[in-house]
């Protein structure tokens, strides 16, 4: 998309007056914030940091990449001064995991936070530390969720971790934000990470459930309510896991939980409800960017939003998450620093990962990454100066789960399980035909797990507790 002819930049807030209900306005919007001259802190012009992550948002649950049943104005003015990576993915799709791969540039099994009840190995650098050894001065507040490491022990803490009460933990971790942008004065430059917990509350939907037994409550909610997904129904093989999986949800102990009684109409109102939540979070987001867009920041901040995991929303006939299918392992990744980077790019090609975070930070931080790193900087490819990208990214999930996606297909295997999943992402992005058994892309299937077990085999994998959960959480 061709940005050079824009009009003059003009306040968020004002383009959010002028913009509302004109959704089109928002793939031509300017550069946002005004020109300000460097502070003491921007200490050798080195750029500040504001990381904000979010729980549970897929990539596609956002207006600005092709949603049109949920409103998320904010998010959608952060696209449009971003470089928006939608091929995206988790690391590790659940939340102590992913996070782990955030902070180390790890993958989950060298980190040996490979769900959520596993701790993070002793001695391995996460970017608080690191960064702090290179001159900045890293600040954290909210979600934090990483096993065996205190976060007072790698930042400076600005906010308790809200843990499952989004609906007031946010509140809080939004001022906290909003007090730090208007009072921070030190010499050096900052990373600020920031962990929304919504629309993470989506979970506690389930609690509610047990009392409606599948029944639409609110009847007349039912003509706003979003479609079924083309994926909610797909008659082809899954692992033996998933399968597990949606028999607890619908078989002989789904009615105990009243998900075996839903009818369309009610994961039609799920998925309404799991947009709410998420429009929910986005006016925290909006909070945030007007007090960086007020503050002396505004210019030498690099702002970066991802998410630590998607979540099912019915597609699949799915929730929750830790799971490889797109809508749980793909999380947007957005990158923005007002004239320095292009504006309103939506990459739909270079595959990214969680764990490209921690150099893309050290990059433009001019700080040397840690040895063994296992992302990449992202600055290259954001700038438009990256010749070449890699060939894949790959994923894991509980102990026996993990993926690889290339440009082309995504490979999914478990452990001692002889159910491969092979999709062909280019044809069928929605993931409804299981390719793996098709004769012709036998050696497909073949060369996309050896790459995966070469790649593999250069890891330092972590010691696990010999009492080791055997599958992720669902509840955090």
């Amino acid at each position: 998309m061709n940005t050079n002819d824009r009009p003059t930049a003009i306040s968020r807030r004002d383009f959010l007056k002028t913009s509302a209900g004109a959704a089109g306005a928002l793939a031509t919007a300017p550069l946002l914030g005004k020109s300000v001259s460097l502070l003491p802190s921007d200490k050798n012009h080195k750029p500040n940091f504001l990381f904000l992550n979010l729980d549970q948002l897929s990539c596609e649950a956002i207006h600005h990449h092709g949603c049109a049943a949920v409103k998320t104005p904010n998010l959608d003015c952060i696209g449009q001064r971003s470089v928006s990576f939608t091929q995206s993915y988790s690391a590790n799709p659940v939340c102590c995991p992913a996070r782990s791969a955030w902070f180390t540039g790890r993958y989950t099994p060298e980190t040996g936070v490979m769900n959520n009840g596993l701790p993070l190995v002793k001695g391995m650098p996460d970017l608080g530390q690191w960064l702090r050894r290179g001159g900045y001065q890293a600040f954290y507040t909210g979600k934090w969720h990483i096993p065996a490491r205190q976060v007072s022990n790698s930042f400076t803490v600005l906010g308790p971790d809200p843990r499952n009460t989004a609906s007031l933990g946010d509140i809080v971790t939004t001022r906290s934000v909003e007090g730090f942008l208007r009072n921070y004065r030190q010499n050096d430059p900052f990373f600020l990470s920031v962990g929304l917990l919504n629309p993470h509350d989506i979970c506690s939907f389930l609690l509610q459930n047990s009392m409606y037994r599948g029944a639409m409550p609110y009847p007349e909610l039912v003509e706003e309510l979003p479609p079924l997904p083309p994926n909610f129904r797909c008659d082809m093989k899954e692992p033996r896991e998933i399968v597990q999986r949606k028999e607890k949800y619908f078989g002989d102990h789904g009615d105990e939980s009243g998900m075996g009684l839903w009818k369309d109409d009610y994961w039609r109102y799920y998925a309404w409800a799991y947009y709410h939540y998420i429009t929910m979070v986005d006016g925290q987001v909006g909070l945030i960017l007007d007090t960086l867009e007020q503050s002396p920041f505004a210019e030498n901040t690099v702002l970066i939003l991802s998410a630590d995991h998607g979540e099912g929303h019915g597609r699949h006939q799915m929730i929750l998450k830790s799971f490889l299918y797109d809508e749980a392992a793909r999380v947007p990744f957005m990158i923005s620093w007002p004239g320095h980077l292009p504006e309103n790019v939506i990459d739909n090609t270079r595959l990214v990962s969680g764990v490209d975070l921690f150099p893309t930070v050290c990059d433009y931080a001019g700080i040397e990454t840690p040895p063994n790193m296992r992302g990449y900087s992202l600055r290259p490819v954001a700038e438009g100066n990256a010749s070449t990208w890699r060939d894949f990214v790959i994923s894991h999930t509980g102990l026996n789960g993990r993926m690889i996606r290339t440009n082309q297909y995504k490979l999914i295997t478990y452990k001692d399980d002889p159910v491969a999943q092979l999709f062909n992402m280019k044809n069928d992005p929605w993931e409804t035909k299981n390719l793996a058994e098709e004769t012709a892309l036998a050696s497909v299937v073949e060369e996309h797990r050896k790459t995966l077990d070469d790649y593999e085999a250069t890891f330092e994998v972590a010691p696990l507790p010999k009492k080791a959960a055997t599958s992720a959480a669902n509840d955090e």
